[in-house]
């Protein structure tokens, strides 16, 4: 993924001066990768204010993270709320602190070495669609988690949900594109959900938040 950084760079900037001239009240969300460093670009370019420009990486990497608990405790994907901080990319942060199966802590499912290997396999998970693909990436996916996204941009859906936005201040880190919970509404972000993490996690969310500043030559 990062590995596309000046590529599509140049893409975002032409996407976003059509966005400018046509759609100039749009909410756009970025799906394009590497996700976090091409959302800061999009907002750079369109100038938009950071309530409408989202990344889409949070609700597809919470998928994952969600359906690897599941199979690993021989539940329904239905039955498992959990999520996902941090890049789209081998710095994601999922919290399975937050994570629960049919309402009950992971704990009570499953050993903490198949927790970590459900963490694992939602970091890894993108890479797995590629290998297996040899081709091309992920589509489907990507574009369930962008539905999503618009159910609650349209009221569709509620509560907090997992998206990449620019942080103000949030968890202690600004100035850069993260995958937070936050809720969403007719005009983009409303606010994000301020979490509590184990000290584990809230490092892995500040070392995502550097990788990206270095990706990005802001460190």
């Amino acid at each position: 993924r990062s590995d596309l950084i000046e590529t599509n760079k140049r893409v975002i900037h032409v996407i976003a001066e059509a966005i400018r001239s046509q759609a100039p009240e749009a909410i756009v969300i970025v799906v394009t990768n590497p996700l976090d460093e091409m959302t800061v670009e999009m907002l750079r370019a369109t100038g938009f204010a950071r309530e409408r420009v989202l990344g889409m990486a949070g609700t597809l990497d919470s998928a994952r993270f969600r359906n690897a608990l599941a199979q690993a405790a021989g539940v329904s994907p239905g039955d498992v709320t959990a999520f996902t901080l941090g890049s789209h990319g081998d710095e994601m942060a999922p919290i399975p602190s937050h994570a629960r199966i049919k309402g009950r802590p992971l704990d009570i499912f499953l050993s903490p070495d198949q927790i970590d290997a459900c963490v694992a396999d939602a970091i890894t998970g993108g890479g797995q669609v590629v290998a297996l693909r040899k081709t091309g990436s992920a589509t489907i996916a990507p574009a369930h988690s962008s539905l999503e996204l618009l159910e609650h941009i349209r009221g569709a859906r509620t509560g907090p949900v997992p998206v990449s936005v620019m942080l103000e201040g949030e968890f202690g880190i600004s100035g850069v594109v993260l995958g937070v919970p936050a809720h969403l509404g007719p005009g983009g972000l409303v606010e994000v959900a301020q979490i509590r993490l184990t000290a584990d996690e809230q490092t892995a969310l500040h070392t995502a938040a550097d990788a990206i500043r270095t990706r990005l030559g802001l460190s």
